[in-house]
């Protein structure tokens, strides 16, 4: 009976470590502004070089990459992982090169979009672990100043094929009620993509994921609510003043029943010391360098 009693207990184990093995660990976060520092005259990228007020240098564009690796590397390097703010190739070739990440020969999916500062969305993913049946960037229309492209891409799992859509929505810059109709545009552009392949392909597994600039409860996420939006008991990925916010959020299609969290390390954080418990430990405090990560949490989805 003992015998018995062990070898279950064995069996039990060995199913657990399985299944963990086969899940799919996705990743998104929004890094704040991962810069290089060489100027690039089709950008306003003239914050981060190393003769502006911020003395974006080598050496903390260095570090900003070692710490982005160190949280890829706690999250035991996720198979797929969105980024938001990123600058251009350079800095993602820069990161899956860093000694803390080479080995795992992370691919690299990225698109220039029109956004004025030049920062955009990204995709890294293991070729080992899921196959890239297509890409493509799709630009949100607004009216005036343009904003980040919808990253689209299309894996091939061993459980599934999977739809997957990196967002950047347009911020609140000049107040929440006024850039409503701004996120509210990106949301329907969002919509129509999703629903084009729940239309088209009703096996595949759909999910959004990204910095959207709003709360799940917001009038630009409502449109979604043929979606499951897994961010609802989410406590919060960035601070305003004294009140927590989920702006980085997973919506994915009913048939996808994933695992979700956000990512709170301790040295993500340091004291608020103005509005009190803790804040996220930024690269930058205004103009003056922190040497943080960033003003976002990173966000895990498993399935």
């Amino acid at each position: 009976m003992f015998n018995k009693l062990i070898l279950l207990l064995i069996s039990l184990i060995s199913f657990s470590l399985n299944a963990q093995k086969d899940s799919i660990s996705i990743v998104f976060y929004n890094v704040e502004n991962l810069f290089d520092n060489f100027d690039d005259p089709t950008k306003n990228d003239n914050e981060f070089l190393p003769d502006s007020k911020k003395e974006w240098t080598s050496y903390r564009w260095n570090d900003k990459t070692n710490k982005i690796a160190k949280i890829i590397t706690a999250l035991k390097f996720p198979d797929i992982i969105g980024l938001a703010e990123i600058e251009n190739d350079t800095v993602l070739r820069k990161l899956v090169k860093n000694r803390l990440l080479w080995k795992q020969n992370y691919e690299i999916i990225h698109f220039e979009s029109k956004d004025r500062r030049g920062i955009d969305c990204a995709l890294l993913y293991k070729p080992s672990r899921v196959d890239l049946l297509s890409l493509k960037a799709t630009p949100v229309k607004l009216n005036g100043r343009p904003t980040r492209d919808i990253l689209g891409a299309t894996f091939i799992t061993h459980k599934d094929t999977l739809a997957l859509f990196v967002n950047h929505w347009p911020s609140r810059y000049g107040g929440r009620k006024k850039s409503n109709p701004k996120r509210i545009q990106a949301a329907w552009q969002l919509k129509y993509l999703m629903d084009s392949v729940t239309s088209h392909h009703k096996n595949f597994r759909i999910l959004s994921m990204g910095d959207f600039n709003d709360e799940p409860k917001d009038s630009s996420l409502k449109l979604l609510s043929a979606y499951i939006n897994s961010s609802l008991n989410f406590r919060g990925t960035i601070k305003y003043r004294k009140k927590w916010q989920v702006f980085d959020q997973f919506i994915h299609s009913q048939n996808l029943i994933p695992t979700c969290y956000v990512f709170e390390h301790e040295f993500l954080f340091e004291e608020d010391k103005k509005y009190g418990g803790l804040k996220l430990k930024r690269t930058y405090l205004g103009p003056f360098y922190n040497g943080g990560f960033s003003d976002h949490l990173p966000i895990v989805l498993k399935y």
